[in-house]
Order: C-alpha cells, then sequence, then structure tokens
C-alpha cells in the first residue's frame, strides 16, 4: 500500500512555484510587447493582421493563464495554513491532555 504524505511547506513552497512561474510568464509577455510593432515580412496588410489577431489571442491567453496561476498559488499557501491548522485540530482531539487530575481527551 502507499502512503502519501503531506506538509504544509511543501504546499506552500507549491504556491511558490506556481507564482515564480506567472512572474516569469508576465515578464516574457512585457519583453514581448516590448519589442514594438513588429514587421513579419507580409506585403499584404490583410496577412498582417491576421498575424496581429494571433498574437493577440496569444496574449490574452497567456494573461489569463497568469492570473489563474496567481489565483492557485494564493490558493496552495491557504490550503497550507489550513492543513497545519487541522493536523493541529486532530492531534489535540486523539491526544489525552489531564485537567485537574482527570484524564480528558478521546482516544
Amino acid at each position: 500500500m502507499t502512503r502519501l504524505t503531506i506538509s504544509a511547506e511543501a504546499i506552500a513552497a507549491l504556491g511558490d512555484r506556481l507564482e515564480e512561474i506567472a512572474t516569469h510568464l508576465e515578464e516574457r509577455s512585457a519583453q514581448t510587447r516590448g519589442a514594438g510593432d513588429l514587421d513579419h515580412g507580409f506585403v499584404d496588410r490583410v496577412a498582417e493582421e491576421a498575424v496581429d489577431r494571433v498574437y493577440g489571442d496569444f496574449e490574452h491567453a497567456r494573461v489569463t493563464l497568469c492570473a489563474q496561476l496567481t489565483s492557485l498559488a494564493r490558493l496552495a499557501r491557504s490550503a497550507g495554513a489550513c492543513y497545519v491548522d487541522t493536523d493541529d485540530m486532530v492531534r489535540r482531539s486523539v491526544t489525552p491532555t489531564f485537567e485537574r487530575g482527570t484524564k480528558v481527551g478521546t482516544l
């Protein structure tokens, strides 16, 4: 049987990595847009406009992806914190404690 162990630190690290990817994509997008009005060598303006539409659609998809990755990163960090809280709560509920000489808790 396979046992899967997940730590809050690993979940938070996943969130950090997702944000790094989103940041990298945003930086690449800024570099691409910063190149100015590119001339693709087309003589026909209709072909040039078609290429611009394709690039525009690609940029829109990239912006959407970055927003989703950033949101997922926030959720992963939040999940890491919830994991720690839940783990603490479970540990407290299964670990007997002593209060005024009486055993309190459940096993």
